[in-house]
């Protein structure tokens, strides 16, 4: 709610049709709180049905992110019992063999939280293929390349809106100084 704008610029972005090969990058960039991460979770349920394979990925550190590839690895098979004997680099080499495989187009990974860059390089851990499609939510959107779409602060009217429509409560007045204080009360 709030961010059908957003939302569809995401979805042109990432333009999820089964005959395109090409990599599509989306930057989610903008202030903690704004909603980017909900704006990438919205996203992945809507266009599902276009991604064979959704992947979220915690990306707030490099440590995470490792975390994060080690799940990815076991649910796509890659991972055995001898899990502890492989190496962070293997899995990510791995991974991306797996999601560059040339019948292996229609997945969507999502970066989440990747607010430092400066700590690491994400794009190390990008599939070597160009193919598939991902998401980096970031509070650093001007330090990446690629789609950016800036998440703004929504209005009051917007804000508004959504809790009326969470709360399922039909008090709640739009543009009035004290809707919300009404609505609580």
């Amino acid at each position: 709610m709030g961010r059908e704008r957003e939302l569809g610029r995401l979805n042109d972005a990432l333009s999820p049709d089964s005959t395109l090969t090409d990599r599509r990058l989306v930057i989610l960039g903008g202030l903690g709180g704004m909603g980017k991460t909900q704006l990438a979770i919205t996203y992945a349920k809507r266009q599902k049905r276009f991604y064979e394979s959704v992947f979220w990925l915690n990306a707030s550190s490099k440590a995470t992110l490792q975390q994060s590839l080690r799940s990815v690895a076991a649910r796509i098979g890659i991972l055995t019992a001898t899990a502890n004997s492989i190496d962070d680099d293997e899995i990510r080499t791995k991974i991306s063999t797996w999601l560059s495989e040339p019948d292996n187009t229609r997945w969507l990974l999502i970066f989440d939280n990747y607010d430092e860059p400066e700590k690491y390089d994400i794009k190390q851990y990008f599939p070597d293929a160009w193919q598939g499609s991902i998401i980096i939510t970031t509070r650093s959107p001007d330090k990446l390349n690629g789609t950016s779409i800036l998440i703004r602060k929504l209005d009051q009217n917007e804000s508004i809106e959504i809790l009326g429509k969470r709360s399922e409560r039909s008090n709640v007045e739009n543009g009035k100084e004290n809707a919300l204080w009404r609505f609580t009360n």
